[in-house]
Formats: structure tokens, C-alpha cells, sequence
């Protein structure tokens, strides 16, 4: 779900678990990203996820979403920034 939006500088959602971690995927994490424009073509971008839970099951989210961001999401981002709209149905194979 939305929470806020400052266009071209923050936003905020939340966001759940995968479902082969159902407890953790009952209760959802806060999500802020936000942009800086640092210079032409270059953009500083700051995450911070929160809302995290203690145990072996939120281990494993946390180690889940990190390997995510950094290799999926990110790397989806850039691709959208430097090429253009990502088709979420049909996202193209990042190698």
C-alpha cells in the first residue's frame, strides 16, 4: 500500500513477506525510498526499510529482502532510469 508520495524526491509503502515465510508475511515492513538528483544523469537513492520483527523467520526475511533490493529491485530501477518503463508482467532478464 501507498503511504506517501513526494514526487521525484520520496516514496513510501509497505511491503510483505514472500508466502514461504507466512508468519512474517502477516505482518508488513515500511518502505521509504528516497531520490536526490546529484547531477545530470546521476540520482542518489536512499532506502530504509522498518517495521522488522525478532526470530528465525525474520532472519530469513531480512536476508530475503536484502539479496532482493540489491539484486532484483535496484537493478530493475536503473534499468527503468537508463532504458525505460519495465513491463512487471514480462521484466527483462538482468544479467
Amino acid at each position: 500500500m501507498i503511504l506517501a508520495i513526494q514526487p521525484q524526491k520520496m516514496l513510501s509503502f509497505t511491503w510483505n513477506a514472500p508466502p514461504h515465510l507466512p508468519n512474517v508475511r502477516q505482518q508488513r515492513t515500511s518502505v521509504v525510498v528516497r531520490f536526490k538528483e546529484l547531477g545530470k544523469q546521476r540520482t542518489q537513492v536512499t532506502l530504509i526499510e522498518s517495521g522488522w520483527g525478532e526470530g528465525e523467520e525474520w532472519d530469513k526475511a531480512f536476508t530475503y529482502f536484502s539479496n532482493a533490493w540489491q539484486n532484483i529491485v535496484f537493478r530493475l530501477m536503473k534499468y527503468r532510469f537508463e532504458v525505460g518503463p519495465v513491463d512487471w508482467a514480462k521484466p527483462p532478464a538482468l544479467n
